[in-house]
């Protein structure tokens, strides 16, 4: 549970859209003595913050680990790794040569080797040149000096280029798949879903404005949700936790009946179960 201003997935969404726009600007040469090597310099920008951002790193090593049946973590990494790196991870965290690794190795697992598509715009002494700012632009490309322990290295702008629209095609198509999925489950809005056939939880897909999934509400039959809901406001988290030991969340179903009945034990016998209404004000029932 979060309030607002805690969600750099957000934050970095609007830091690629300015610098996006600030590199089709045509600008000043008043203010600018060069404004294409000032377009190169943000298009470097553009790229170190697309390959250093954490949230599509950690859904697609999520996305896989479900698709092995791992389940999820905050940290999906940390079981990948062997102790000397868990050690080395403590101190000072992953880079991304190391997730990609990871994201790499699970994706061969789970049959779908889209790991791939990381080694048409991911360089390692690239991103460590710019990172460590150990780059100079001349009249014919992107140097690097020392490589940061590797060897010195050129890069023409046209490489340069590649490698910037290759990140910018990767980051934009993984947007656009993060709002298709969330589109078709917010499709589902409005309606109650069977979840839990022993407790008999009825879901509800929460949306946003744009009708894009936010969230969701599991109503219960003795009258208690579970509501997780992610908004720009911050994150609403009401009987949930997290359950790491299990690598899933964990769902609060308030109080038992002492009487349980034959269609929950959440249900006294010889009374109907008591949903909450969903949000467009109908009351969800049971329907498998």
């Amino acid at each position: 549970m979060e309030d607002k201003g805690w969600d750099p997935y957000a934050e970095s969404r609007n830091v690629l859209n300015d610098l996006n726009a600030l590199m089709q600007l045509e600008l000043p040469e008043t203010m600018f003595k060069d404004g294409a090597l000032t377009t190169w310099r943000l298009g470097l920008l553009f790229y170190s913050h697309i390959v250093e951002m954490s949230a599509p790193y950690e859904v697609l090593t999520n996305l896989l680990r479900f698709r092995l049946g791992k389940g999820y973590h905050p940290n999906p990494y940390y079981a990948f790794l062997t102790e000397n790196d868990r050690k080395r991870y403590r101190r000072s965290g992953l880079f991304p040569k190391q997730k990609i690794e990871i994201i790499q190795t699970l994706s061969k697992e789970s049959g779908l080797e889209f790991g791939g598509i990381f080694d048409e715009f991911y360089r390692n002494d690239f991103r460590n040149a710019i990172a460590h700012s150990d780059f100079i632009f001349t009249d014919i490309g992107f140097r690097c000096r020392n490589g940061y322990g590797n060897n010195a290295f050129e890069l023409s702008y046209e490489q340069v280029d590649d490698l910037i629209t290759r990140a910018k095609v990767f980051i934009g198509t993984f947007f656009g798949l993060e709002r298709e999925a969330r589109g078709l489950w917010g499709e589902k809005a409005g309606r109650g879903i069977a979840y839990d056939p022993i407790m008999k939880g009825v879901m509800e897909i929460l949306v946003d404005a744009d009708k894009l999934m936010n969230g969701f509400k599991v109503h219960w039959p003795n009258g208690s949700e579970s509501v997780y809901r992610r908004t720009e406001n911050g994150i609403i988290m009401d009987n949930c936790m997290l359950a790491l030991d299990h690598n899933t969340l964990d769902l609060f179903v308030g109080l038992y009946a002492q009487r349980r009945s034959v269609f929950s034990p959440l249900v006294e016998e010889g009374t109907a179960p008591n949903y909450t209404p969903l949000q467009n004000g109908e009351t969800p029932f049971w329907s498998p």
